[in-house]
Parts: C-alpha cells; sequence; structure tokens
C-alpha cells in the first residue's frame, strides 16, 4: 500500500485545488438531498425483493488491473441481474497515477459507483465534500434490511466525522465471523526447506534462536555449494518486506508501555534485528546479489529449490513454491525468536480492506443501487460471487449450513477446465474474505493448492490482530479546516523519511562489523529526524490513539494485554492448523 504513497499524495494535491477552484464543486459539508424515490417497506424481507426491475449502472474502480471478462454471460451477473435488476459497466484507468479520477472529480463527473483504495484520504475529502451519498440514510429509506448485514467492527471503522459510513470495503476481515479469541493465519512468515532443516536438526542446531538460525545456515553453505542459505525479499524505494516480517519475529512493538505510538525503527530490538542480519551477511548467508536483485530474479530463485531459508512473503511468491514442489521440494515455517527468547508476534492477514466502493450524489437510483449493495454484501450474495449458484456448483455440506461441497457438475467441469462459465470470485468488490474462508470447500483442491493453502497455517499461535497499527489519515476535526494542508505536509515528509530509510538499510546490513552497524545506524535516524521524523510520530500517534478508540480497546501490542499468554509450539509452529491433509515428517 505504501507504494502508492506518492500517487495519492498528487492526487490530494489535484483534489484540494479543484476543491479550491472549481465553482461546480460542492462545498464544504454540504448535506446530499434524497431524492423522491418511494421508501422500502421494513417488512421482514431484504429489500431487493422488493424491486428487481433492470436497470443499469456505470463503476468506476481505481486500479488497471480489474477486469470482470465475462460479466454479463456468467452464471454470477445473470443472478445477480435476475436478483436485483442491475447490468454494470465498468470504468477502469489506463495507468495507476490518479489522473483519471482527479480528472473526474474536477470535471464533476463521477459515475454512479466508485471503488478506492481504503486508506486514500480522497474518501474523506469526497464524503466532506458532499460528493456521495451516505450509506445509512440510502439504507434508512430504500434497504431496511441491510442492517441486518452490517459487520459493525468494519462499518465504524469507516464512520467520518458526521458519525456516517459512506463505503462498503472488500476483503476484509470482520469479528462478526470469527470465533472469540480466534486466530487467522499470519500474513509474513520465513520458511525453510523442509529436508535440508531436518537434517540441521540432527546436528542439534536449534535453529528456533539467533545463533542457532545462522549455525544452520552456514551448515548448509558449507554442506551444498549451489545453496542459497537465506532469500530475501528484493529491496526497492519503500525498504524490503522480508525485514518487516523478521521485525515481528523479533517481537518489535508498535506501541509503548504508557500506550503511545512506538516507531519500530527506534525501538532497540530493531538494531538488535540489523546486527544479526549483518552477521547473516557477514557469514555469506546473504549475498550481496539478493540487495540489487528485482522480484522476478527472487522468483527464480526461490523457483530452483535451493534456498534453503525464505523470508519472502509467502502469498506473493506461491508459483515459485509451485516449481519447486515439482522438483520434490518442500518447506516449512519456523519459529525464530530474539535473544531474550520472546516469541514471536506476527501480523495476521486480517485487513480493512482494499477498495472501499461508494456510491456518488450523481447516480440517477440510489434507492436501487443501495439494494444491490445489501446483495452482494449479504451472506447469500457473498456466496453467488465466490461459489456461484446454489444446487448448480455447489451445495450446501452439513445441516448447520457452515460447509458447502461442490456439485458433480461443477468438479466435472473443474476437471475439464470449463469453469469461467461461472465467473467466479470476479465481483469481488464487496467480497467479505473471512465469511468465504470458512465456508469454502476442499474438495476439488489439488494436493498442490493444499500445500500453499498450508504453507504458514502452523504459524497461527503466534498470529495476533494488527489493526490498531493501521496509520490510516486520521478523522479531519470539525473545527480544523487546515486539516488535510497538514496530513499532506506531514505525508510528504513520511514518503521522503520512509524512502531515505530505504535508501540506508542496505548499507547498514553490509557494514564491515557489528560496531559499524550501530555507527551506521545512528547516522541514519539522525538524518531522518532532521527530515521531520519526530513530527510523523507525533501524527502517528495521534491515527493510533484514534484507531484504539475506534476498536473500542486501551492497548493495541498482544503481549501488553492482560489476557496475553505467550504460544508454546514445536520449532516449526503447530502442524494440527492444516486444512484438507494431515502433515506427515518424512522419514
Amino acid at each position: 500500500m505504501k507504494k502508492l504513497l506518492s500517487i495519492f499524495l498528487l492526487s490530494i494535491m489535484s483534489f484540494s485545488l479543484i476543491s479550491g477552484c472549481n465553482g461546480n464543486s460542492p462545498t464544504p459539508n454540504s448535506s446530499v438531498q434524497l431524492p423522491d424515490f418511494p421508501s422500502t417497506p421494513d417488512d421482514g424481507r431484504p429489500s431487493w425483493e422488493h424491486d428487481n426491475e433492470p436497470f443499469s449502472i456505470t463503476w468506476y474502480v481505481n486500479t488497471s488491473w480489474f477486469n470482470w471478462t465475462s460479466n454479463g454471460t456468467d452464471v454470477v451477473s445473470k443472478v445477480l441481474k435476475e436478483k436485483t435488476g442491475v447490468s454494470i459497466k465498468f470504468i477502469t484507468p489506463v495507468t495507476d497515477n490518479g489522473e483519471l479520477l482527479a480528472t473526474m472529480i474536477a470535471s464533476d463527473n463521477l459515475p454512479d459507483v466508485v471503488s478506492i483504495q481504503a486508506w486514500y484520504p480522497q474518501i474523506t475529502q469526497l464524503a466532506s465534500q458532499g460528493y456521495l451519498y451516505a450509506l445509512d440514510d440510502l439504507i434508512d429509506k430504500w434497504a431496511p434490511s441491510f442492517r441486518n448485514h452490517i459487520q459493525q467492527d468494519v462499518w465504524d471503522w469507516f464512520k467520518q466525522a458526521d458519525g456516517k459510513t459512506y463505503g462498503v470495503p472488500n476483503f476484509t476481515y470482520s469479528k462478526k465471523y470469527l470465533e472469540q479469541d480466534e486466530q487467522m493465519q499470519p500474513n509474513g512468515a520465513i520458511l525453510v526447506r523442509e529436508d535440508w532443516y531436518y537434517e540441521v536438526e540432527s546436528q542439534g542446531i536449534d535453529m528456533t534462536t539467533p545463533s542457532g538460525f545462522i549455525e544452520g545456515a552456514k551448515y548448509i553453505k558449507n554442506k551444498y555449494s549451489n545453496s542459497i542459505p537465506i532469500q530475501l525479499d528484493n529491496f526497492d524505494l519503500e525498504g524490503n518486506p522480508s525485514i518487516n516480517w523478521l521485525a515481528q519475529y523479533f517481537a518489535i512493538p508498535f506501541e509503548k508501555d504508557d500506550g503511545s505510538y512506538q516507531y519500530p525503527v527506534l525501538h532497540p530490538r530493531y538494531l538488535e534485528m540489523l546486527e544479526f542480519l549483518n552477521e547473516a551477511y557477514r557469514n555469506d548467508l546473504i549475498s550481496d546479489a539478493n540487495f540489487s536483485a528485482n522480484t522476478e530474479q527472487v522468483k527464480r530463485n526461490l523457483a530452483t529449490g535451493n534456498v534453503f531459508i525464505s523470508m519472502a512473503t509467502p502469498q506473493d511468491f506461491s508459483q515459485s513454491f509451485y516449481s519447486s514442489l515439482n522438483k520434490g521440494i518442500k518447506y516449512i515455517p519456523l519459529v525464530l525468536r530474539n535473544k531474550d527468547g520472546d516469541a514471536p508476534v506476527l501480523q495476521d492477514i486480517r485487513g480493512m480492506g482494499f477498495l472501499l466502493s461508494m456510491i456518488t450524489k450523481n447516480a440517477s437510483r440510489p434507492d436501487k443501487i443501495i439494494k444491490v449493495f445489501e446483495y452482494l454484501y449479504s451472506e447469500e450474495g457473498q456466496r453467488l460471487v465466490a461459489f456461484g449458484q446454489e444446487g448448480d456448483s455447489w451445495e450446501w455440506a452439513n445441516e448447520e449450513k457452515t460447509k458447502i461441497k461442490w456439485t458433480d457438475k461443477y468438479l466435472k467441469d473443474l476437471d475439464n477446465d470449463n469453469v469461467g462459465q461461472y465467473g467466479l470470485y470476479q465481483m469481488n468488490l464487496l467480497m467479505n474474505t473471512v465469511y468465504i474462508d470458512k465456508l469454502k470447500p476442499l474438495e476439488g483442491m489439488t494436493d498442490v493448492d493444499i500445500y500453499i493453502n498450508n504453507l504458514k497455517r502452523p504459524l497461527t499461535p503466534y498470529s495476533y490482530d494488527y489493526t490498531p497499527n493501521f496509520l490510516k489519515p486520521v478523522k479531519p476535526d470539525a473545527d480544523d479546516p487546515e486539516f488535510f494542508n497538514k496530513y499532506f505536509k506531514v505525508s510528504t515528509k513520511e514518503n521522503n523519511i520512509t524512502q531515505t530509510w530505504a535508501q540506508y538499510l542496505p548499507e547498514i546490513i553490509r557494514s564491515k562489523s557489528k560496531e559499524q552497524v550501530k555507527t551506521n545506524y545512528d547516522a541514519a535516524i539522525k538524518d531522518l529526524k532532521r527530515r521531520g521524523l519526530d513530527e510523523v510520530v507525533a501524527f502517528y500517534d495521534r491515527s493510533y490513539q484514534l484507531n484504539k478508540k475506534i476498536l473500542g480497546i486501551d492497548t493495541g501490542w498482544p503481549p501488553f494485554k492482560d489476557n496475553y499468554q505467550e504460544p508454546s509450539t514445536g520449532p516449526n509452529g503447530d502442524f494440527s492448523y492444516w486444512e484438507g491433509a494431515t502433515y506427515e515428517r518424512p522419514n
């Protein structure tokens, strides 16, 4: 997400200029009047059952790669039209530079529906300046049954300063569908080549400690000349994802003892982690080539199976792990701890959305569109977009209706590579990931699919909700008209700081000695502070405190919570979390 920062900063600037000089643009804090269509009765039926007369809308998706190629011909789009009457024409930008969105705003020519990255501050601007309908108002008048489907934690996350919500996100993980204290699999993971790991273990080396980790990697390096002991993700202008995941293994907190925000790079354990990476580099366990490698080169390395330890984000390189598996090479997770023996605190896959879909004031039939939103947001709609039509491609697998199974017809089409007709997972703009994941059938998955699906699952006991640390733009104060100007200035500084730190990072890791690591680190922090780091951290703390308030919590960092209990598993996690198969250790 941070890689798109410069794009939306440009859009903020453009939007601010547009709002200030375009006489046709809505004025700040204007209220959007609802058109005079008949209200929908609250009679217990879903709102879409009251009106499914055909109508058409235009829907803008603010990413160039969205493409529902079978829209209008597949099962999902046909059933969606049958249920709600809607036919959808999608618009997407040619390039992801923000220009098309800015142009539509400038000309006050937004289409009926827009889907914009959920963390973009333009969302707050569009809402506060009268470009959007508040969903709460539309629901009250035309979709009262929508209230039965709302995921309140997600809904509250996107509330604006007026207490109303203006959009529905996709790819969220609402706690509405989680059992109490249920944990999800982590986002990132350290993986080790299975056969080489067990060979290291047979030598009495404990790779869950920093020293044992280094020792194990050295053992493999010395024994197998073609091995790549440690593979990091690629370095870019924003840093390196592998180092973000490693910081979580080292249990580097994002909160201080007093509840304020902790900038991870400033924590003493971050320096400890950099010293660990430097030791690995000085022992030739991380190659110089890794610091200039691009994503494709990392993919090729992983695909060979010659990598012993992968710190790259597993889901970003799934095809590479497929390729290595075809060579008979498997990977399993590793529970690395810091020098104090603290358990990892890994970020789970929970998110508060990728794209936020909103109904604009230019929509001619908001009364109908909100019904479409309700259908897609409902459990029935979720099942349709992910699995197709009940009785056609799937049916319930138990009386409790908590699991489904594919029909013989669908499995036959799957075998014949003829499933495009269903249109599954294409209309994902309001997709509720956690509900779908809980329902999904495992039959029809190949052994390879099951293996990839389970790569990170044994680390689930160490996985926690990082939502408080999602430092989205804080909501503007009602009496602070300069908020966006302030936000733009701070965000510009933060972008500069991030890119500056990314330049220092390879230099620090490749220091000639442990002592030089500290010297280079101190010089980098001094430079960051000169560029405004303290101001950025203060702004982030404001956002962090707001996040905790929205989430209804006093403490964000899991080990600081009263009910925290450190997990205890084997060195590779808990394989009972595997789905659809049982892990068997090789002989």
